[in-house]
């Protein structure tokens, strides 16, 4: 499933965020192990990902969420374009403030960093796409962006005594809330009067869903070509169509599929999962961390689970797969991860399959990235074996499956 290899060094670093809504809480965390080698080869992936980014804060929701649509947008187009995380981490805040959905613990309050992917769809749907180099142009070439750690500690502080925010009735106040947060992510006069111009002093006006051409730098999703894939009489399709098509009651809409409990539901699921994979697909997956069960080099395994470790909710989006072949009348072989396979293999894989790990886009670094990187360039595998658990779940002490759900294209 390769077009080629390049060589990348990596170390380990850790940070992840929550994006399971049954999940609440996010662990966060760094840490360093290098190889003996302090390399590994990382093939050149044949889903059309952009580079791969370390999240600061506990937002993995708005990196898959925007690496899943530059994904879509490279598939049609052959170009990258870097839609800005801290732009849909800015309105989820707005939303939550104005909203009254801001936490307090012992007598702190915060803002909860956690999301969800079609929240962050929604979220494009009502301000637009917008480019980093547009809402901060300082982190346009980042792989880490230092503005959304420091942002939430500003936003964070205004929440609390003696903050422009500490008071209820100050957080009911739309056009307070959008100052406040104005000067907690330093943004520039220019941008803080585009904003205004479009979504007003109160930030409660939002883009037309039938609007298909930009105001400013405010994209309409309506504008951004994407190629996906849908499913019809037995076979994958590439369609073309824009962001609007493949979100919300689009056309080619994606949806999510929750893992089942029996081992038919769980073979028939991994049988969609594949193929989607083979057409090429960007499939997003919500899955629980258990740090304790990764490897020094990024694997999660159920063997390297001795006990609870620290754990949290994560969302990302996969790359690729290995898979084993139980082809009756037939040796019993393996189609490896990274490399090419015919696309006879792959439809014996998803009738006869049985997926050994699962290759993901992370967003925890690169080995570019000197704050705290991840691993094979960015990619990290997770074992069937983990993904089926159970896991004991230390804030109740329950049994949970790690698989929760994937993301699919229409008829996977």
């Amino acid at each position: 499933m390769v077009l080629g290899s390049w060589r990348r060094g990596w170390r380990l670093g850790l940070m992840l965020a929550l994006a399971v809504p049954a999940v609440s809480g996010c662990a966060t965390d760094e840490a360093a192990a290098i190889d003996e080698s302090g390399e590994y080869v990382e093939p050149v992936t044949d889903v059309n990902h952009t580079a791969v980014r370390n999240q600061s804060i506990g937002n993995c929701w708005s990196y898959a969420a925007t690496g899943w649509a530059e994904s879509l947008h490279r598939a049609r187009t052959g170009q990258d374009i870097n839609i800005s995380e801290s732009w849909i981490t800015f309105w989820d805040w707005y939303g939550k403030i104005t909203g009254g959905r801001v936490t307090t613990t012992a007598g702190r309050s915060e803002v909860p960093t956690g999301g969800w992917w079609d929240g962050a769809m929604t979220i494009l749907k009502a301000r637009g796409v917008v480019y980093e180099s547009e809402f901060i142009p300082e982190e346009a070439m980042a792989d880490r962006s230092t503005r959304q750690s420091d942002a939430l500690r500003a936003i964070n502080t205004a929440l609390n005594e003696g903050g422009a925010l500490a008071t209820p009735e100050a957080r009911r106040d739309p056009a307070l809330v959008l100052q406040t947060l104005f000067t907690a992510w330093q943004l520039s006069p220019a941008v803080q009067a585009e904003i205004t111009r479009v979504f007003g002093a109160r930030g409660a006006t939002v883009l037309p869903y039938s609007r298909t051409t930009a105001d400013g730098f405010f994209r309409p999703v309506s504008s951004i070509p994407i190629r996906t894939a849908a499913y019809r009489n037995g076979r994958g399709q590439q369609v073309d169509g824009t962001l609007a098509d493949v979100i919300g009651y689009g056309r080619f809409a994606w949806r999510s599929a929750s893992y089942g409990t029996t081992a038919s539901t769980r073979t028939a699921f991994q049988q969609r999962v594949m193929r989607a994979l083979n057409d090429n697909q960007p499939v997003l997956i919500s899955w629980l961390v258990d740090f304790n069960a990764m490897s020094s080099a990024g694997v999660f395994r159920m063997s390297n689970l001795t006990a609870p470790g620290r754990q949290g909710g994560h969302l990302t989006v996969m790359e690729d797969y290995q898979v084993v072949i139980r082809q009756p009348g037939q040796p019993e072989r393996t189609l490896r991860a990274g490399e090419l396979a015919t696309e006879a293999d792959q439809a014996l894989a998803a009738r006869y399959g049985s997926i050994e790990f699962i290759r993901i886009k992370n967003s925890w670094g690169t080995a570019r990235d000197p704050s705290g990187t991840g691993f094979f360039g960015g990619y990290t595998d997770l074992y069937t074996d983990y993904l089926n658990g159970p896991i004991t779940w230390t804030a109740d002490m329950a049994n949970r499956t790690p698989l929760s759900s994937v993301i699919l294209p229409p008829g996977y």
